[in-house]
């Protein structure tokens, strides 16, 4: 059976090479089975062209592309390049925050204290590897006494630098109503009522400084200056000897001078003569204190001792026309009393 199979394959081939072989072929094939014929489309032979050119140029930049990064493959095997380390960041330590406060009083430019505020600043430092951050926090708070009275202090002086004296002194006094242990606002409004004239009042300011700070002793001197104009001079003298326990006489020296002459006011010339002589060993170019000392010396009946001591008055050269004049005259009567110059 397979060989006849084989033998009807073999005619169909035969049959098939016969038809086209021959020459009345073309005879035999009818008008609907004969293929039409067209004329050559170049338009299509371009675009065809066109397209074979395009894909020439770009399979020929692909082709250069590989090739260079080929030959850079190669040059980095031949000299590989050094390995680079990254950098890993430490973890960031931040330490505890610190708050520090920073007190700013507010400036008050009315009579009304009592609306001035503290701006109290917390500021919270907080330190960050090398950074540091800030917070800060703002809380308003009123003002105590104590720094109410300095605002009130602050603008009766720049009043006064004006000439502004009623209105600087309503400030003053402002501010001891306020805080009553105000030095400053205390020792400003008596010189103003001592420069005046009026003592009893400066009296009262300075008889409660001398309670308030009896360790301050420019209210004692003061004072004692205005128990002097009020002809009070053992009040004076009492006010002196308890204000002269805090402070050296190489501190104050001026303080021990009014002392000094005090006591000779009230004819204590003793005392007067220890103060004197205290003092000309701290200052000995002060022509004023030989003189006191020569007065006390010479009521205390010690004649030779006070032409000695007006004499060193004379040589200072510091005294003024009026105590030279009386200077002169006393060493001229101590001359002639007989004691000369030793």
């Amino acid at each position: 059976m397979s060989l006849i199979n084989q033998m009807l394959k073999d005619l169909e081939k035969r049959r098939s090479r016969d038809l086209e072989t021959s020459p009345s072929l073309s005879h035999n094939i009818t008008w609907e089975t004969r293929p039409n014929q067209k004329t050559f489309n170049w338009q299509l032979f371009s675009s065809i062209a066109t397209l074979s050119l395009l894909l020439a140029v770009i399979a020929y930049l692909l082709w250069e592309r590989t090739s260079h990064n080929a030959q850079m493959l190669a040059i980095n095997e031949d000299n590989p390049a050094p390995v680079v380390k990254e950098k890993v960041s430490k973890p960031v330590v931040r330490k505890k925050a610190v708050a520090q406060k920073i007190v700013k009083p507010v400036a008050v430019v009315t009579n009304d204290y009592s609306q001035a505020v503290n701006v109290e600043e917390e500021v919270y430092s907080e330190e960050v590897s090398t950074a540091e951050t800030l917070n800060i926090k703002k809380k308003h708070r009123p003002l105590n006494s104590q720094q109410l009275a300095e605002i009130a202090y602050q603008k009766g002086y720049q009043l006064l630098q004006q000439g502004r004296l009623r209105q600087g002194k309503e400030h003053l006094r402002e501010a001891l109503s306020l805080y009553i242990p105000h030095i400053k606002a205390r020792e400003m409004l008596a010189g103003i009522y001592i420069k005046s004239g009026h003592f009893i009042s400066a009296a009262e300011l300075l008889s409660e400084g001398v309670k308030i700070a009896p360790e301050y002793p420019l209210f004692a001197k003061l004072y004692a200056r205005v128990l002097l104009e009020q002809n009070k001079p053992q009040l004076a003298i009492k006010i002196l000897n308890r204000g002269a326990t805090s402070i050296a006489i190489s501190e104050e020296p001026d303080y021990f001078a009014l002392m000094a002459a005090t006591y000779q006011r009230v004819k204590n010339h003793n005392k007067a003569v220890d103060i004197y002589l205290r003092l000309v060993k701290v200052r000995p170019a002060a022509g004023v204190w030989w003189l006191g000392l020569g007065i006390s010396l010479e009521k205390s009946g010690k004649g030779k001792e006070a032409l000695e001591a007006y004499q060193r008055a004379q040589k200072t050269g510091s005294l003024k026309a009026g105590l030279m004049k009386f200077t002169d005259n006393r060493v001229s009567a101590l001359r002639e009393i007989g004691f000369p110059e030793s």
